[in-house]
């Protein structure tokens, strides 16, 4: 290789360092305008010296994002100081935060200094600190907020703790009480689930052993599909993983959230992923379908095609229970389960006879289930 190329290879694979920030040449404006253009951006305050504060969301998307430009703001004050030293410890924040936008020549910083201060009182009021320019993707806070329910690595110990921590552990609960085996699990990915079905995904980090669960299946209603496009049963996004450990499940999550959240309906496809569930896992012992009790089945007309029982672990159901999801446990013959109720025997249920749920009353009128009495 020639002198010439060997330099212009080293050029390409040398890693910038902070100093070799520092050492560009300030950009001066009277003011810092924000202009992100295609970008998104977030904004890391750090006034005076200060550490700057993200979400556990903000965090998970700044892993994650193309990032393609970084900004050190700060005001020239006092008047023509030196202030690099604190804008190096600025980057230093930044690398701390993912290193590779510091040593990445393709990531453009630029450091503008404001001059539209003439005292202290005058300079707090502009913004100091870094701005981070991104490009926008359509399902990156739903990737991101995989990332922070569910990090690539975690603990028995950890796990647990996480579950713990949320305000409604239905799916974690039910998945220890029910004496299951070989059974596949259908689930609702939906961006309103996550806290749910995430509970699911944890209960292997926590059962490494199990052997309850053959299959998962995540569905998001369809991907991006307009719901003008959605046809009952071939709505589609839906996801399979037959290797059942944390790992492999977490990273079926991670597709399919970052496959899409299906529309803007409340309505899922829980219907079409149970039947294609049973075509792709035929000799599974039984089948659980996690549900969100506020979206019900767009397509319970497909109700007649699904000749095996379905167990229903049904979240959300402080208000009561949406109807579609009681009788599709009764007519398949399977069950429901909330945080607070086991009902195994719904199939039993004939003409005019009704039973009690919490404070309601449910009762076969002409066939079909249907709320009587709310006390």
């Amino acid at each position: 290789m020639c002198v010439a190329g060997s330099l212009f290879f080293t050029q390409l694979t040398a890693q910038r360092t902070a100093d070799d920030i520092i050492a560009q040449k300030e950009i001066v404006a009277p003011k810092y305008l924000l202009n992100p253009g295609k970008l998104e951006l977030m904004r890391l305050p750090m006034s005076y010296g200060e550490t700057a504060v993200l979400t556990d969301i903000e965090r998970e998307i700044l892993k994650i994002a193309k990032v393609r430009q970084v900004h050190v703001v700060f005001t020239d004050h006092p008047k023509g100081a030196d202030l690099k030293s604190l804008n190096k410890g600025r980057i230093k924040v930044v690398e701390e935060l993912r290193k590779d936008l510091v040593s990445d020549t393709l990531v453009q910083w630029k450091i503008i200094r404001q001059t539209a201060c003439t005292s202290e009182e005058e300079a707090k009021k502009l913004f100091h600190g870094v701005i981070i320019l991104y490009e926008k993707e359509t399902f990156l806070v739903e990737r991101a907020t995989v990332n922070n329910l569910l990090p690539k690595e975690i603990t028995p110990k950890e796990a647990k703790r996480r579950i713990k921590k949320m305000p409604d552990t239905t799916v974690y609960n039910v998945l220890n009480e029910m004496k299951w085996k070989d059974m596949v699990v259908v689930t609702d990915f939906t961006s309103s689930m996550y806290p749910y079905s995430a509970q699911l995904v944890l209960w292997f980090a926590i059962n490494t052993q199990q052997t309850k669960i053959s299959d998962v299946f995540f569905f998001n209603d369809g991907d991006q599909k307009p719901n003008t496009e959605k046809i009952n049963g071939q709505v589609g996004g839906i996801y399979h993983e037959h290797r059942v450990n944390f790992t492999d499940v977490r990273n079926l999550a991670y597709k399919t959230a970052g496959k899409g959240i299906g529309g803007e309906d409340l309505e899922e496809n829980d219907l079409e992923a149970l039947l294609y569930a049973m075509e792709k896992a035929p000799n599974a012992k039984g089948y659980v379908l996690i549900a969100d009790n506020s979206a019900p089945p767009r397509d319970m007309e497909l109700i007649d095609k699904i000749k095996k029982p379905v167990h229903i672990i049904l979240c959300g159901t402080s208000g009561g229970f949406d109807l579609a999801y009681l009788e599709l446990a009764r007519k398949t013959g399977g069950s429901l389960h909330t945080m607070e109720e086991n009902l195994n025997e719904l199939m039993k249920l004939k003409e005019g006879q009704s039973i009690r749920v919490g404070k309601r009353i449910y009762k076969i009128i002409d066939g079909e289930i249907d709320e009587v009495v709310r006390e």
